[in-house]
């Protein structure tokens, strides 16, 4: 079995999304993906995200009809705008995620992970179980002015020790993010961002165990066939290629163990 816990199809054009949507299951079919964390790739192409009242709600409809054309494929996640009013982010959360098919909430540069004004969401995702997936990036050129890196995600995870987060991108985060996290045990990391490297995997393998990481591909940015061979070509054992495959992601999207995920199955 496997899970990639970090896909996005493209929202942008009405008219294409269904295709899209066809067009990531064919792909995942073609690769044995058996689900996947199913996202936006951003609207209108605003860099940070900031969605209006009606992009939001698209958004959510779009992912909703995903899910219910594909029964248990996807895990679609909702890319909020921390920015919108609070009432109405709760509302489109209690409409879509906790009475509909959206299991999580993703966010990405419109605001850092350690802002004091995420707060009252990050408690609201904390006391209802929601998992939260967040882009991070340590970079040094060409860094959004709200983008987050590992360090922010620790201060996050500080205040809310609840809170299920998923740390995007271990390529972008590297061994320093690996350290950040490393004493905060409700962060999870994908191995998403760029092209394999070298070390990354393994390094997070021995810092943070195989409980910790989460394949992730980053499709349709890049090749999902590419992003597998991470986890295939590191010399580890069959257990620990589970659990990163799709056991851990079990684990964090639906909050329960393979073992009870089988037992409500049969």
């Amino acid at each position: 079995m496997i899970i990639d816990s970090h896909a996005h199809v493209d929202l942008n054009d009405e008219e294409k999304v269904i295709g899209n949507i066809k067009e990531i299951i064919a792909y995942m079919d073609n690769m044995k993906v058996d689900k996947a964390c199913l996202m936006t790739a951003g609207l209108s192409y605003d860099i940070q995200n900031l969605f209006t009242m009606k992009e939001m709600i698209y958004q959510a409809e779009c992912l909703s009809k995903a899910a219910a054309m594909y029964p248990g494929r996807f895990y679609p996640m909702i890319w909020l705008n921390p920015y919108l009013p609070f009432d109405f982010m709760i509302d489109v959360i209690k409409n879509y995620i906790l009475n509909g098919d959206i299991i999580g909430v993703k966010l990405s540069v419109s605001i850092k992970a350690s802002d004091k004004k995420l707060e009252p969401l990050a408690a609201y995702l904390e006391v209802h179980n929601i998992p939260l997936l967040y882009h991070t990036w340590y970079k040094t050129v060409q860094k959004f002015l709200f983008e987050s890196d590992p360090s922010d995600i620790a201060i996050l995870a500080g205040k809310f020790p609840a809170l299920k987060i998923l740390m995007a991108h271990l390529t972008g985060c590297r061994f320093r993010g690996v350290q950040d996290i490393k004493a905060y045990p409700n962060v999870m990391i994908d191995t998403s961002g760029s092209q394999p490297e070298d070390g990354y995997l393994e390094y997070s393998l021995n810092e943070l165990g195989a409980d910790r990481i989460l394949f992730g591909s980053d499709i349709t940015g890049r090749d999902l066939a590419v992003q597998l061979a991470r986890i295939d070509s590191i010399d580890t054992s069959k257990e620990n290629r589970e659990k990163m495959l799709y056991k851990n992601a079990i684990t964090f999207f639906e909050g329960r163990t393979l073992d009870e995920t089988y037992k409500q199955n049969h």
